[in-house]
């Protein structure tokens, strides 16, 4: 059902001015590398990388059950034991 014409202050709604469903489009998108690249950058900045390391079921196992306990992030229990046992003054 279409506006009267004499009517000034109801808007039409089927002017074009809708909103389409999803994610607004920014012009922006990424690729892949280009996403990885940029964290990759967001990390050297706060003066972190990263690191793969291949470790035992029974590690792993134990280490998720630690920081369940401890509330705590892997990656700071890991960093922890580095810096206690391989960063000390001998």
């Amino acid at each position: 059902m279409a506006r009267q014409i004499e009517d000034a202050r109801t808007g039409d709604l089927l002017d074009g001015s809708m909103r389409q469903r999803g994610r607004p489009i920014t012009g922006k998108a990424m690729t892949g590398a280009e996403r990885q690249a940029a964290r990759r950058a967001r990390l050297a900045v706060g003066g972190k990388t990263t690191l793969t390391v291949t470790m035992s079921c029974e590690v792993v196992d134990f280490l998720s059950k630690f920081v369940r306990f401890k509330d705590l992030s892997k990656d700071d229990v890991i960093e922890g034991l580095i810096r206690k046992q391989l960063m000390r003054k001998r």
